[in-house]
């Protein structure tokens, strides 16, 4: 059971979460991070399946914005990523596309060494005193500190604050409310042989019910067996939410079957509720100060890995100052 005090408490040790962890560790500041999930990376994920790797969720992160880009530098030096490609076929050259190098949990794994971490725990309340937050699970853990920080998908950061009780919104709950998400489905296939996707291993579709195939050997993560991650539209997921693999994963694997080249051994389906934030919140976090409150991650930082990254560096910032 953990009942000691930091300065500061995230809920969700996805990209936001561990780089405001890393940023406010680096100020001197004492930060604990708790996430539901067996692991850490929320989308950036890594799945081991039949002998292969397969990255189901957030396929590649650019690096536009000063802040992230010297982040992924490091990472290049320490040999954790590598540049997967620039171009596509019949596209132009564009900003490099950067993955893990044993898979995109590379980054969040790297990320993750030296901070204080729980996994494995469900918040099921969060409670402010006078002047610090006291944060229950449900395996029967308590958590407190100073400032509280949630950088978990919105609809549960909403969830969550509504256990306070507080009025802690500055009266934009229900702006809060109206954000979406659009549900993904990835499906994971594994070949008995090469694959047909061209190089480099990544393809983006324009019409019907995928939007994306990824070869896993040709991107370099899994060296010994083919493995290709299908990603479905937003509307594919949405109406096969709660269909059987049987029937959601053989569709997906017909419509890619022109880029397969090779006989499926092996497959398997995986539901993403929170994907692609669909009108996300104008600036990069929220905070309350004088509720020691800020939320952050891609409903604020924007749909891609690096947006979700800014949020988490720009919410340490205003975290710092308001110690």
């Amino acid at each position: 059971m953990k009942t000691d005090s930091t300065d500061v408490l995230i809920i969700g040790a996805g990209i936001a979460g561990l780089l405001c962890a890393t940023e406010l560790k680096q100020r001197g500041m004492t930060v604990c991070l708790i996430d539901k999930g067996r692991g850490v990376g929320g989308r950036m994920a890594t799945r081991r399946m039949a002998g292969g790797r397969l990255d189901h969720g957030a396929q590649f992160f650019t690096a536009r914005d000063a802040r992230f880009a010297a982040y992924v530098e490091r990472w290049l030096e320490a040999g954790i990523i590598r540049e997967w490609y620039r171009q596509t076929p019949g596209g132009a050259s564009e900003h490099p596309r950067y993955c893990g190098i044993r898979g995109m949990n590379a980054v969040p794994k790297h990320l993750a060494e030296g901070l204080d971490i729980y996994k494995s725990e469900c918040v099921t309340s969060v409670i402010r005193n006078v002047d610090y937050w006291v944060v229950e699970t449900e395996q029967g853990s308590t958590f407190a500190a100073q400032q509280l920080v949630i950088t978990t998908p919105l609809p549960q950061a909403l969830m969550l604050m509504e256990t306070s009780g507080l009025d802690w919104s500055h009266g934009h709950l229900e702006q809060f409310r109206s954000l979406r998400y659009e549900k993904g489905l990835a499906t994971l296939v594994i070949l008995d042989g090469q694959s047909a996707v061209p190089e480099p291993g990544a393809l983006k579709l324009e019409a019907g019910p995928l939007t994306w195939i990824a070869d896993n050997q040709q991107k370099g993560i899994s060296p010994d067996v083919v493995g290709l991650t299908l990603h479905a539209t937003g509307e594919f997921a949405a109406q096969h939410w709660d269909s059987p693999n049987e029937l959601r994963g053989e569709l997906m694997i017909d419509a890619a079957r022109p880029f397969l080249g090779a006989r499926v051994v092996e497959y398997n389906c995986h539901r993403w509720g929170f994907t692609l934030p669909l009108n996300p919140w104008p600036e990069r976090f929220f905070r309350n100060p004088d509720l020691q409150l800020t939320l952050a991650g891609d409903a604020f930082g924007g749909p891609r890995v690096e947006g979700a990254a800014l949020s988490g560096i720009e919410a340490a910032s205003r975290v710092e100052e308001l110690v």
